[in-house]
C-alpha cells in the first residue's frame, strides 16, 4: 500500500523473493517527473543523504549515472556551504558524492526500474482479516488477496484505524512539534551557484532559515524554513521579506535570476513515531515501513535513506506470521531509532526549556568545531549523511580537538552579497 519511494523500494526487494507484487496507489502516477497531490513535501527541497545514495544505487546499480544524465547536480559533500549560528561551516574533500534533484525525478527513475505492479487511482478503505491475520485489502472497488500487506501510506497511513476495527490497539505515537514550516520557490540557477547553499535554524534564538539546492533543469530550488510557528508567507512581497530578513544574502545572490514558480508552503512537519512493535496482538501477514511507522521532520531529509535501509530488511527475513510480523516491527524500529534520537532532540530544543538536554548541549559544542576545524567538519558530515553513527562524534581524539574551538565567539553578521562564503 502506497506507491512513493518507501513502497517502491519494498516491492523492489520483496521482487527477489515474492511470486507476485503489486504495488496499489491513490495518486494518477504520471509518466514523467510531476508534483502529485500524494507527496505534498515533493515541491520542496529533498535532501538525499549520501547513505541513501548509497543504498539506491545497491538496489538499482547505475541510478546515480541515469539521474546525472536527466539533469542532476552531482558534488562532493563536503562542498556545501551553510551558515550555523557561528559561522560558515569550514570545507572539506570527503570522497562522497552528494546527489542534488528533486523529489518528482528520483521517485520517477526508482519507478521505471520497478519490475512489481504498480496499480495507481486505487482508494483503499481497510484490511481484510481472517483467522486473525490480515490476507488481503479492501478499496472502493473490491479487494486485492494477499499473503503479506505492507503499509507504506506514509504520513497519510490509517492503520492504527484499520487495526482498532479488528480490536487491535496500537500505542499511541510519540509527537515532536518544532512548528517549522516552509515556503519554496524555483528560479532560473544564476551562474556559479553552489550546489548546496544553507543557513541552518537554531533554538532557541534563530528561528529562520534557508536551503537551496541546484535540480535538474538548471534550476535552483529555494525553500524558506521557519520554526516555533514563525513561518515564511505565501505572498510574493512577504517570501521575499523573509529571505531578506536571513544572515545570508540569499536575496542579493537571486537578483538576476528568473522565478519559474509560485511560492508553495508545506508545514506538516511534525515528527511522529508509532511504536508497532509493542502491539501484543499485532497481526500475521501485516507489516509497515517508512513514515507510516516514523515520520521525521522533512528538514533533516532522512526518511529517504531510513526507508531503504528499512527495505532492505525484507531480505533478512521470511517469518510473516503474527510473532514473525512482530518480529519485522522491531527491525523496522531499531532502524529508525538513532535516526529518530538526533531528529527528535533537535526539534524538542524547540519546545522545551531543557533545550535538548546532554547531547543538545554536545552539539552546540559542535556548532563551534565545525566552522574552524575541517576534520571535525568532515567527521559531522559522515555522521549527518548517516555513512557513520553518532558514536563515531565520542572519541578522546574529537573531545580534544573540540576543547580548542568551544568556547562561545561573536555571531556572525550577515554577509555581503559577492563576498566569500567562508
Amino acid at each position: 500500500m502506497g506507491g512513493g519511494i518507501a513502497g517502491l523500494l519494498a516491492a523492489r526487494v520483496l521482487t527477489e523473493t515474492c511470486d507476485e507484487v503489486v504495488v496499489l496507489e491513490r495518486d494518477e502516477l504520471p509518466e514523467e517527473p510531476e508534483y502529485r497531490a500524494g507527496v505534498p513535501q515533493g515541491r520542496h527541497v529533498h535532501g538525499l543523504l549520501v547513505r541513501g545514495g548509497e543504498l539506491l544505487e545497491g538496489l538499482f546499480p547505475g541510478l546515480r549515472e541515469e539521474l546525472v544524465t536527466q539533469g542532476a547536480a552531482l558534488a562532493d559533500a563536503g562542498d556545501m556551504r551553510i551558515l550555523n549560528p557561528l559561522g560558515w561551516l569550514a570545507t572539506a574533500h570527503t570522497g562522497m558524492p552528494l546527489l542534488s534533484l528533486s523529489r518528482p525525478l528520483l521517485e520517477t527513475c526508482i519507478r521505471r526500474r520497478v519490475t512489481a505492479e504498480i496499480v495507481d487511482g486505487v482508494h483503499i478503505t481497510g484490511l481484510s482479516f481472517r483467522d486473525g491475520a490480515v490476507d488481503g485489502v479492501l478499496t472502493r472497488d473490491g479487494r486485492v488477496d494477499a499473503d503479506l500487506v505492507v503499509d507504506a501510506t506514509g504520513r497519510s497511513s490509517k492503520l492504527p484505524v484499520w487495526l482498532a476495527t479488528a480490536g487491535i490497539t496500537t500505542p499511541e505515537p510519540e509527537v515532536v512539534d518544532s512548528g517549522t514550516g516552509y515556503a519554496t520557490r524555483i528560479y532560473t540557477a544564476p551562474q556559479g551557484f553552489p550546489v548546496a547553499y544553507a543557513e541552518s535554524l537554531s533554538a532557541p534564538d534563530l528561528p529562520r532559515g534557508v536551503a537551496a539546492m541546484r535540480v535538474e533543469g538548471d534550476r535552483l530550488m529555494v525553500t524558506a524554513q521557519g520554526a516555533a510557528g514563525d513561518h515564511p508567507p505565501r505572498d510574493l512581497d512577504g517570501y521575499q521579506e523573509f529571505l531578506d530578513s536571513l544572515r545570508v544574502p540569499i536575496s542579493e545572490m537571486l537578483a538576476d535570476a528568473e522565478p519559474l514558480t509560485p511560492v508553495y508552503l508545506f508545514a506538516r512537519t511534525a515528527s511522529r513515531r508509532n511504536a508497532f512493535e509493542d502491539t501484543s496482538n499485532w497481526p500475521g501477514g501485516l507489516v509497515a515501513v517508512g513514515d507510516a511507522v516514523c515520520a521525521f521532520n522533512p528538514v533533516y531529509g532522512q526518511g529517504i535513506t531510513v526507508a531503504a535501509m528499512e527495505a532492505l530488511l525484507f531480505r533478512q527475513h521470511e517469518d510473516f506470521s503474527a510473532k514473525g510480523c512482530r518480529a519485522f516491527q522491531r527491525k523496522v524500529a531499531k532502524a529508525a531509532q538513532g535516526t529518530w534520537a538526533m531528529s527528535s532532540n533537535a526539534d524538542r530544543s524547540w519546545v522545551e526549556t531543557r533545550r535538548g538536554g546532554l547531547l543538545g548541549w554536545y552539539l552546540k559544542k559542535w556548532q563551534a568545531g565545525i566552522v574552524h576545524d575541517p576534520d571535525l567538519f568532515r567527521r559531522f558530515v559522515r555522521v549527518v549523511h548517516m555513512v557513520a553513527t553518532p558514536a563515531s562524534l565520542l572519541n578522546p581524539v574529537v573531545f580534544r580537538r573540540l576543547a580548542k574551538y568551544s568556547r562561545p565567539g561573536p555571531r556572525p553578521e550577515r554577509r555581503p552579497a559577492g563576498s566569500s562564503p567562508r
